[in-house]
């Protein structure tokens, strides 16, 4: 059985890690639950888009390099004092997958999980190397070629475009 790259996303965000990016951020647990609810599927459908629009390779590269930097290893300091650097590498992860549509990303899902913006940037800066981790672990595990990454995130799509938040 293939692996749901969605739940699996969402299954990283515990409580303890949703308590420490209220705490760290400023906003209710709530509203950072919201907002990641919102950017799981969000960050993989920027995923699944920039491979489906023939830059596999580019997205085998930024999941390899993300697996390869330990962020899965590290997920209790993402928003505690040492994870800095790690939100730094996510910010240009979120650079590297949707250029300058990444303010229209941060803006819907800060209305949408009524949360700042600089916090909805730090959160999009935690989500994106997760997921591309997560997706460099299962291309590693599976050693998937770019047809292969590309055949099983095409087969994720529907499952994430399910859990996007309206609008």
């Amino acid at each position: 059985m293939s692996m749901n790259l969605l739940e699996s996303l969402k299954g990283l965000f515990t409580d303890n890690l949703m308590n420490q990016a209220s705490s760290m951020l400023g906003e209710s647990q709530s509203g950072i639950s919201k907002a990641l609810s919102g950017l799981a599927p969000a960050v993989l459908s920027g995923v699944i888009s920039k491979a489906s629009a023939g830059n596999t390779d580019s997205v085998m590269d930024l999941a390899s390099k993300a697996a390869g930097s330990g962020i899965l290893d590290n997920i209790g300091s993402l928003f505690s004092g040492s994870g800095s650097n790690l939100l730094s590498t996510g910010a240009s992860l979120v650079s590297s997958l949707f250029g300058n549509k990444s303010g229209n990303l941060i803006n819907a899902i800060s209305g949408f999980a009524g949360i700042k913006s600089s916090s909805s940037n730090s959160l999009l800066s935690a989500v994106a190397p997760l997921a591309l981790g997560l997706i460099g672990k299962h291309i590693s595990s599976n050693n998937l070629s770019s047809g292969g990454l590309l055949s099983w995130l095409t087969g994720q799509k529907s499952s994430v475009q399910q859990a996007l938040p309206a609008g």
